[in-house]
């Protein structure tokens, strides 16, 4: 048997925001400062976070959940393009997005028992032009760009643009400290309640499209979604969390007996999520690379993700069932998924003792009854391995 060796995780080449705290651990009484106790929703069956204090503060210490729409931070924008209009900094939609948002605007008069003719009124006063009074600030922003949008000053030479922090990109930038050395402060261009509607062909040039202001009709909001592992940290082991269902709060009970009736594994990937989450990693969902976990050293913006993680549960006496039964076949297959992006395939074994009963199941008193193992795996080449005896 070899001996496993640690590879350092490796570190993005470009970091946007500054690493404000591992986890959202209430203050120091001696600071004088609130304790906060975020709320959550379960809301078809999934965790929502709706308040954007909230979603900035689990997500900025920690980088609990990720958006609705967005693969991490819930930084959904309503465009790519942006321009300055009136002294304000809005951004620009095509005619065919506008009329997609005025059928959702209608959508949503008609579920309010309106009549037809009040709203087609509303409709017709949406989507007329808006004019703007006073002097067009064209020099609001210095980074003002060519028909690619708005580009940062600090995008260096490759024009890629800075999102993390931007307020023109990251709807939670408002939010940030503005102290942050990292993070430049910028004019907000938080107007979403306008667009500039792109009319005419959109495969024409650019200085023959004419750009009309109008009201947004329909504005769609990002909130953040966490896992029930998450939820339930939060909420079992830091106690900064309050989650609701029914508008009625859950106890810690009856938030394990709910998580458990939708998971039916979940106490033992929680076991596995609490587990690297008192040891400084951020787990995070692994699905995209077929494994339950994929850890980070510190959060996703500082470091790739180092090891993909595979829950399995083992008995004392080696008996029982297996959660993720392997061939040879589809273990391969996964080891070399893993080792294909730059990671390492990590199986780690919840050890259950024999008498465990479906009682003690049912609360969070079984935690205590968990050993944890890891086992990293890796295929062994022998070609690979015999270049390595004979340069030795």
């Amino acid at each position: 048997m070899t001996e496993a060796v640690f590879h350092a995780p490796k570190r993005r080449a470009r970091v946007y925001e500054q690493f404000e705290a591992p986890l959202p651990v209430s203050p120091c009484a001696e600071d004088g400062r609130d304790v906060i106790v975020c709320r959550a929703e379960v809301i078809c069956d999934n965790v929502i976070i709706t308040n954007l204090e909230h979603i900035q503060h689990l997500y900025s210490r920690g980088y609990f959940g990720k958006g609705l729409f967005s693969r991490s931070r819930p930084e959904h924008m309503i465009s790519q393009r942006w321009r300055n209009a009136g002294g304000r900094c809005l951004p620009v939609i095509s005619a065919s997005e506008y009329e997609k948002r005025l059928a959702l605007a209608r959508e949503a008069l008609d579920l309010q028992g309106l009549e037809e003719e009040s709203v087609h009124d509303v409709l017709q006063v949406l989507s007329k032009p808006v004019e703007f009074e006073g002097p067009r600030a064209e020099a609001i922003d210095a980074t003002l760009t060519d028909d690619s949008g708005l580009l940062d000053r600090s995008e260096g030479a490759s024009g890629r643009p800075r999102r993390e922090g931007n307020p023109r990109f990251d709807p939670l930038a408002q939010l940030s400290p503005p102290e942050k050395p990292c993070l430049e402060a910028e004019p907000s261009a938080n107007h979403h309640e306008y667009v500039l509607v792109e009319e005419g062909d959109g495969n024409s040039d650019a200085d023959g499209r004419k750009l009309q202001c109008r009201i947004n009709p329909f504005s769609i909001l990002e909130y953040l979604q966490l896992s029930y592992e998450e939820a339930f940290f939060l909420t079992y082991a830091l106690g900064c969390l309050s989650v609701f269902h029914n508008e009625e709060s859950l106890s810690v009970a009856e938030l394990w007996r709910k998580f458990r009736s939708l998971q039916p594994n979940f106490c033992f990937s929680y076991a596995v999520y609490h587990y690297f989450r008192s040891k400084g990693w951020v787990p995070k969902t692994g699905i995209k690379y077929g494994t339950d976990f994929m850890l980070y050293r510190k959060g996703p913006p500082f470091y790739h993700a180092g090891y993909s993680v595979v829950v399995e549960r083992v008995e004392e006496s080696c008996s029982g069932f297996s959660l993720r039964p392997f061939t040879w076949r589809s273990l391969a297959a996964l080891s070399r998924i893993t080792g294909n992006v730059s990671k390492e395939l990590m199986l780690c074994f919840v050890i259950t003792p024999s008498d465990l009963s479906e009682d003690l199941l049912s609360t969070p008193q079984c935690l205590r009854r968990f050993t944890l193992q890891e086992v990293v795996l890796s295929r062994w080449v022998s070609s690979r391995e015999r270049s390595d005896q004979d340069e030795t």
